[in-house]
């Protein structure tokens, strides 16, 4: 057991305390200096920059690229429907692309005023523009509610939710387009929606009749609300 240093009489304790190690004494345990922060050497800053490597991005996947996998896993591309059901997706959507293909083609002829050759013949007391501006209406609704229906179509497919009970809509619904384009185009014309054309030019009855035709629940639902005023809103049945 080490005994401890007593202190000479000449001594203080603090002066005791303070004494260098014996000679011989280990000096191991002796701290080095701290340095002082951010003190590196210039030879040891550029072998930092030297081993620093270029950050890598993450390869793309599916989701960063915000791609629509129809809750599909990675390689599942099989037809989730049967044979007979894939047959009749098929006629929906040749009936839908034929449709969307006349309607270009009547615009064609309606802008070459071959529509109204055809239609109105050697009438004397028709108007060419007013029968345009009318024809442009229509067929742009004809030609909005048949992109809807394709976009409608593809998206049930793809999702799974595609039923035959739903082929009377893709059916009608571009000619239920175009006549709500065309009865927007007359509410227009008469002033009824608190609008007034400004413009002659086909572009513009084309694009009021393709929205009203894409758009056609809220082009109703406009028309709804033109009814409640002039005629009034039905009272609501009271209740038992």
């Amino acid at each position: 057991m080490s005994k401890e240093h007593s202190p000479l009489p000449h001594e203080s304790p603090s002066t005791a305390t303070d004494r260098e190690p014996e000679l011989g004494a280990s000096n191991d345990t002796q701290e080095e200096p701290p340095q002082m922060p951010g003190a590196a050497s210039s030879v040891e800053a550029d072998a930092m920059k030297n081993d620093k490597k270029p950050e890598s991005k993450p390869a793309p996947t599916v989701f960063s690229e915000h791609i629509n996998t129809d809750n599909r896993a990675v390689g599942d591309w099989k037809s989730k429907y049967d044979e007979s059901a894939r047959c009749e997706i098929r006629v929906d959507a040749i009936y839908v692309g034929v449709v969307f293909l006349l309607t270009l083609l009547a615009l064609l002829f309606t802008w070459r005023g071959s529509t109204y050759s055809f239609f109105v013949g050697s009438c004397t007391t028709c108007a060419p523009e007013k029968f345009n501006q009318y024809a442009f209406f229509f067929l742009g609704g004809i030609l909005g509610g048949t992109m809807f229906g394709l976009k409608y179509l593809y998206q049930v497919v793809a999702r799974g939710l595609w039923n035959i009970d739903r082929r009377l809509w893709r059916i009608f619904s571009p000619f239920l387009s175009g006549g709500a384009a065309l009865a927007i185009g007359g509410l227009l014309d008469s002033g009824l929606l608190g609008l007034s054309i400004k413009s002659s030019t086909t572009s513009f009855y084309f694009s009021m009749g393709f929205i009203s035709g894409y758009f056609a629940d809220k082009a109703l639902g406009k028309m709804q609300e033109i009814a409640d005023t002039v005629f009034g809103s039905s009272p609501s049945s009271p209740k038992k």
